[in-house]
Parts: C-alpha cells; structure tokens; sequence
C-alpha cells in the first residue's frame, strides 16, 4: 500500500521535539511507539465510522482442533481458527468483517465461495438458542462461529471437512517489536496532522515531569509542582470511544 513511511512521521516529530527539548535524549523506537499507540486509536475511530475496506485485511487460516483441554480457552474436540492478528475490539466482534469457507479450487460458473457460506457471529450464550429453531440450527449451510480471546470457534461444520476458512478482519497496527520503519505506515493520509499533534502532546506532557519526581533518592520535595496547563482538550478525551464498525 502506497503511502507515508512511518520513519518520515517518526523523524518529523523527533526534528520538532529536538527544537523544544534540545538536552533531552529520546530514542526513535520511543517516538515510534508513541505514534503507534496515538495511531491505534485513531485509526480505530476512523474505520468505525466509515464502509470502507480500506483498512481490511483478508487471511486464509486453516481449521484445527485441540485434542486435549488446556486452561484456558483450549477445548478439546471443538473446531477453530485462531485469529491471525490482534484486531480492534469492536462491540459484537465487528473487528472481523466476514468469514467464508476457502475453497481453492473454484468450479467455473459457480459463484465464489466467501459469498455464499459465511459464517454468522454469536456468543456462547446464544448459541444455545440456535438449536430451538431448525431456520437457525447451525449446519454446514448456516454456519456460526463465537470468538474466545483469539480463538474462533466453528459451529455446524462439526461433520463436515472444512481444512480452510477465509478470514477479512481490521487489525492493530503491528507492535512497536515487529514494525519495519521503512515500510508504508498503513494509517489514513488525512488524519497525519491529528496523529502528530497528539503525539506532541503525549510527549510534552512525559517531559514535563518535574525532575523533582524523579526517583533519585532524594527524599526532598520542596518546590515540586505538578504541571497545571493542560495538555489536551477534554472534549478531545471525550471522543475516545469509538462508535460500533
């Protein structure tokens, strides 16, 4: 995906705080994970409030089964997949965008597979409920799946070999120990100028810890104060919450 490199915003924003903080050492992995951790959150917001598949990412994950129990969430017997990245934790699972059947091979004239055996969302409660109607009974052509931390498992496909299932969801931006920071920041173009406004802030608030709070050993407070401008706007805060994808 063609765009920004996150060295470029990375860079920015150290030139900005070496201009301000001149005899403050602060490392780029620092400021990298500083735009990581504003990053998220944005881009969380920005995604729940439009249809877009800007921002989906699609996997073809196979199915497993646990033959042992494991505490916790490892049931045996139970068919799953386990979610290939950590997604954004929208109400009802919205952070996954489908689930289908993978079918390799595609019979000419038919229509693709994703379009026809997707999964529906439930939860362990419900899925109770399923099995009172025989319109809602998951089998292998009303399949459902309810997720368990990152496992997800897979209703009416009991008795049937499904070896693949077809996965769109909308991830987290990677963590701080796997990104590359010459590789395109996958972080929507128009919202750059708020990402680097809250990281200044997020910054300039750590830096303005008095050095008297440092924890020096010295058991002398006199004169220390806490920083009483503010830094962000509380209706900003305010809007921390994402609406529902």
């Amino acid at each position: 995906m063609a765009g920004i490199l996150l060295r470029h915003i990375v860079d920015d924003i150290a030139k900005d705080f070496k201009q301000v903080f001149d005899d403050k050492i602060i490392q780029k992995s620092q400021f990298a994970y500083w735009v990581l951790l504003i990053g998220n959150r944005l881009r969380a917001q920005h995604i729940s409030k439009r249809d877009s598949g800007a921002f989906l990412s699609t996997f073809i994950v196979p199915v497993n089964v646990h033959t042992v129990n494991n505490n916790p969430n490892e049931i045996k017997s139970r068919k799953h997949i386990i979610l290939p990245k950590c997604i954004y934790d929208y109400d009802e699972d919205k952070g996954i965008e489908y689930m289908s059947y993978y079918v390799e091979e595609r019979i000419e004239g038919c229509r693709p597979p994703f379009t026809n055996q997707t999964f529906t969302r439930t939860t362990p409660k419900a899925s109770e409920r399923l099995y009172f109607s025989k319109y809602e009974t998951p089998n292998p052509k009303n399949p459902y799946f309810y997720r368990v931390s990152d496992h997800l498992y897979l209703l009416g496909i009991e008795c049937v070999d499904v070896k693949n299932i077809e996965i769109g969801i909308y991830s987290t931006l990677d963590p701080v120990t796997e990104i590359d920071l010459d590789a395109p920041f996958d972080f929507p173009e128009e919202l750059l100028i708020q990402l680097k406004r809250q990281v200044l802030d997020l910054g300039r608030f750590v830096l303005l810890v008095p050095e008297e709070r440092v924890n020096d050993g010295n058991d002398n407070i006199e004169g220390a104060k806490v920083p009483t401008n503010k830094i962000t706007s509380v209706n900003e805060l305010s809007q921390d919450t994402p609406n529902n994808k």
